[in-house]
């Protein structure tokens, strides 16, 4: 055991390691975006074209704008690192009744990527976000039961 245990220690610093610098990398993101302020800016734009848009608009009949803003800032902001803290409902408890297709999912994402985009975000970061709200869709999208 003894002439293992460098290895296993070794092991379990470079694990360390890698936790933390993807940890590090996420609160960097929420910073290195503009925090808040941006969120606030992308999902003011993508609520906006959201409403307007025909396939998803009834979606979110009878929810102000402003809710939803404020929900997909926080639940972003805390999937990024930031210092808030999502309060909302579970996805699959806000999207039961949905019946939210693949087709529509993508949609609602061209949306928040087109925002980021008008907002001047790059390409990595674009990426980077997209990537923790990709982690939502099967908790949003309606699953058939055969």
């Amino acid at each position: 055991m003894k002439k293992y245990l460098p290895i296993f220690t070794a092991l379990l610093f470079s694990l360390t390691l890698i936790s933390c610098s993807n940890l590090t990398a996420s609160s960097n993101l929420y910073q290195e975006i503009g925090g808040k302020k941006t969120l606030n800016n992308v999902f003011g734009l993508a609520v906006a074209r959201i409403y307007k848009d025909p396939v998803l608009a009834p979606h979110f009949k009878g929810v102000p704008k402003k809710y939803i803003r404020k929900k997909l800032v926080l639940q972003t902001c805390e999937l990024i690192g930031g210092p808030c803290i999502y309060d909302g409902k579970s996805m699959h408890e806000a999207h039961k009744d949905e019946l939210v297709t693949d087709a529509q999912f993508y949609r609602l994402v061209e949306h928040v990527q087109s925002a980021m985009r008008d907002i001047g975000l790059t390409y990595q970061q674009e990426n980077q976000i997209l990537q923790k709200l990709a982690q939502l869709k099967n908790s949003i999208v309606y699953q058939t039961q055969e």
